[in-house]
């Protein structure tokens, strides 16, 4: 196989405000608001969605801001406060408690639980299945695409009168390129490992080596959603296509031929590769509901 390396987990500590109906919901906390930005990578004390990766998740929250306001995307002044706000919710979680910590993580996925049941009016979707087998990409998909699904029709609705033409087709050309990249690696290590699973079980079975063959029965999450975009349904076929790498690695857990940690880091290499994309497109969300509120 070729890759199979660094770690990561993902949940993020967040509260979104989703649409019109999420305002109420979007206001309840700065704390969760600033916190939830992307996922993080030291003092553990959550649920378990995030691996407790709370401090990572601040200094990128941080570097995404320095990485906006570098590309001219928010003013000195908005990458000001976006700053002060990690220095603020920092401050925040180190004093909270675990269980306090926990509560957060749980909320900010129920609310995007949440905004997958609302419908949007007016709105041309498409219905799409979404099964997952593996846990450890359910908190990624509830972390992230409810926000990035609902982005995706606002920027096409609001972009302009939210960025103004020119900054809109810079975000929107970002948000392009990370999908594509994104796209080419998951079709790179589902060839990957199919081919490795394929070769190594036609050498177990001229070994004459009991071959098992794992099957998932109960997925982690299997659910009917609207995508809004054509952007949204690339993202579910990425993540479900990965979710299909991860069954070939359960082959090789099984027979044997790779450690689980093995696995388990390879799993974490997906996440971080998904994580920026989450965050910005989390951020750009934000900024456009601004813009949806206001009218």
């Amino acid at each position: 196989m070729s890759t199979i390396s660094e770690e990561t987990n993902l949940d993020a500590a967040n509260q979104p405000s989703a649409d019109n109906s999420d305002a109420a919901a979007g206001h309840r906390a700065t704390a969760d608001d600033a916190a939830g930005v992307s996922p993080a990578n030291q003092h553990a004390t959550t649920d378990g969605a995030d691996g407790g990766e709370i401090e990572l998740e601040l200094q990128q929250m941080e570097d995404a801001a320095n990485t906006l306001e570098k590309e001219g995307m928010i003013s000195d002044s908005e990458a000001a406060q976006k700053r002060e706000q990690v220095a603020r919710t920092r401050k925040l979680f180190r004093e909270l408690s675990p269980a306090e910590r926990a509560a957060i993580v749980r909320r900010r996925r129920e609310i995007g639980r949440e905004l997958m049941d609302r419908q949007l009016s007016g709105a041309a979707v498409v219905a799409a299945t979404v099964r997952l087998n593996h846990t450890r990409l359910k908190p990624l998909f509830e972390q992230w695409w409810p926000y990035l699904n609902r982005m995706s029709i606002n920027m096409q609705r609001f972009g302009r009168s939210t960025f103004g033409a020119e900054d809109q087709g810079t975000v929107t050309a970002w948000l392009e390129k990370q999908v594509t990249d994104l796209e080419a690696y998951v079709d790179e290590q589902l060839g990957v490992a199919q081919d490795f699973r394929e070769k190594t079980e036609q050498k177990l079975r001229e070994q004459g080596d009991i071959v098992f063959a794992p099957t998932v029965t109960k997925p982690s999450l299997s659910i009917e959603v609207e995508a809004y975009s054509r952007f949204s349904m690339r993202l579910l076929s990425l993540l479900m296509k990965f979710d299909r790498v991860m069954d070939n690695f359960d082959f090789l857990v099984w027979n044997g031929i790779r450690d689980q940690s093995d696995v388990d880091e390879e799993t974490a290499r997906f996440l971080r590769k998904f994580h920026p994309i989450g965050v910005r497109g989390y951020m750009t969300h934000l900024r456009l509901m601004t813009t949806v509120r206001g009218r």
